[in-house]
């Protein structure tokens, strides 16, 4: 099939013709969904530890910035060295380069649910509160990325609420451990 290309100077995308846009399932398997699910994960466990009754909104979101910001820097490390042993000669710095743009996914992973958190802890709701909604709004998150990864998987409907149902326990033992932690 030949695909006719339109540039759109407004935009700075190329348009096709006579195709339908990408689905979520297919713009999340292009994006990196490990990276993705890593920061949500890690963004989950800092509100269960650091979102705790008088806690306050700055030193929450501190938190996040700077476990997620190490967490990310991790990767990038381990990326720029792993490619070492698969024969990349580059300088460090070139090397971290391309690993910091390869795993920022890590990053965005991280961004909704202290959105929610964010949102939520603008009004006048305690800081405890926002955290768990914010929890709970990772718990459909983990819940969404198992469904749509076992529908994109070729996975029939019963299956894929399966998936659902499992990728939500992480998320529903972390609203545990904030219960139990404070």
């Amino acid at each position: 099939m030949v695909h006719e290309h339109t540039t759109v100077f407004a935009s700075l995308t190329i348009v096709e013709r006579g195709t339908s846009p990408p689905s979520v399932a297919a713009r999340l398997a292009g994006s990196d969904p490990a990276g993705l699910l890593y920061g949500a994960i890690v963004t989950a466990a800092v509100l269960v530890t650091s979102g705790g009754h008088g806690a306050s909104t700055g030193r929450v979101v501190a938190t996040w910035a700077f476990v997620l910001g190490v967490y990310w820097l991790t990767h990038v490390y381990v990326h720029a060295a792993e490619s070492q042993f698969q024969g990349d000669r580059h300088h460090l710095l070139h090397r971290g380069a391309v690993a910091a743009k390869a795993e920022l996914a890590v990053l965005a992973g991280g961004i909704p649910a202290m959105a929610v958190f964010f949102i939520v802890a603008s009004t006048e709701t305690d800081v405890f509160d926002a955290a768990r909604a914010a929890l709970y709004f990772t718990v459909a998150l983990l819940a969404a990325f198992g469904f749509i990864g076992a529908r994109h998987a070729g996975h029939g409907i019963p299956p894929a609420l399966g998936e659902a149902f499992g990728a939500s326990l992480l998320g529903l033992l972390m609203v545990l451990a904030k219960t139990l932690l404070h």
